[in-house]
């Protein structure tokens, strides 16, 4: 599965012509898509290889940068401005690779889309108006679309108003930060998913387990209930068949058993 971020870049140059001792300011706040390069792709030691960053610069030009074929890239903004540089100044219609892992080509933000659907991508705007982050079910082979340091335009809020939209909260955060927090959500997830449950409580009958299912839940811990046997097979409690177990994820047991002994009872543990 590939994770990927499509940024959409207003001011950065079309061309190579621009200083790499000036960044913020020569070169259109390129310092900001440095950065958010470096939050998608780059970790301690290593690069995500699972990971396609791709900029969009002023509707017009597209840079992609795989992970898993990048050479060369660095947390330094200036090298990383430098591969850029080079890149720019191979743009041409038909897709060129400026070098290992970064292609460049002349698209707008239609036909960038156009080839994420052709992937079977799933694009998702991240937006400060959107959806809570925390509620919503991200897809497999997400392509999450951000701005750079200023605002879609009316023409991208009209190309992507039919997308979901997703936001990290109320107060505006950087692109590189939108990332970073984008990585973890998803990092977590995927862990949650191969990480087992542990046992939390255990109650006597289906009636209570789903109260406490349905108040923990009320709590945003999910939770799954594991029985001996099927509450229509035997629905009242004989020789500890009747036992149902509240199973929750690891990192959820010390809230959830503050959460049942606060309005149920102490947690049996065993």
């Amino acid at each position: 599965m590939m994770r990927r971020f499509l940024i959409l870049g207003h001011r950065a140059p079309l061309d190579g012509s621009f200083s790499l001792n000036d960044l913020p300011g020569g070169a259109g706040r390129l310092d900001v898509l440095c950065r958010a390069i470096g939050a998608s792709l780059l970790v301690s030691h290593g690069i995500r290889e699972d990971v396609e960053t791709i900029l969009l610069l002023q509707d017009a030009v597209q840079i992609r940068i795989r992970g898993d074929r990048v050479k060369r890239l660095s947390p330094d903004e200036r090298s990383t401005a430098g591969l850029l540089q080079r890149a720019l100044t191979s743009a041409s219609d038909e897709e060129v690779q400026s070098t290992p892992g970064i292609f460049v080509s002349r698209r707008s933000l239609a036909e960038a889309l156009d080839r994420l659907y052709q992937l079977e991508s799933n694009p998702v705007v991240l937006h400060e108006k959107g959806g809570p982050a925390e509620t919503f079910a991200f897809p497999s082979d997400p392509t999450f679309i951000l701005s750079d340091h200023l605002d879609y335009t009316e023409d991208e809020e009209r190309t992507l108003r039919d997308l979901p939209h997703v936001s990290l909260g109320d107060r505006a955060l950087h692109t590189s930060q939108c990332i970073t927090i984008v990585h973890y959500l998803i990092d977590q997830r995927a862990a949650d998913l191969q990480a087992d449950l542990v046992h939390c409580h255990s109650v006597w009958g289906e009636p209570k387990a789903q109260l406490v299912k349905s108040l923990l839940e009320d709590f945003d811990i999910p939770v799954n209930l594991l029985r001996h046997v099927p509450p229509s097979v035997l629905p009242i409690a004989v020789d500890g068949l009747g036992e149902v177990r509240i199973m929750v994820r690891a990192r959820d047991l010390s809230r959830a058993r503050q959460v049942i002994g606060d309005y149920f009872e102490e947690p049996v543990d065993g």
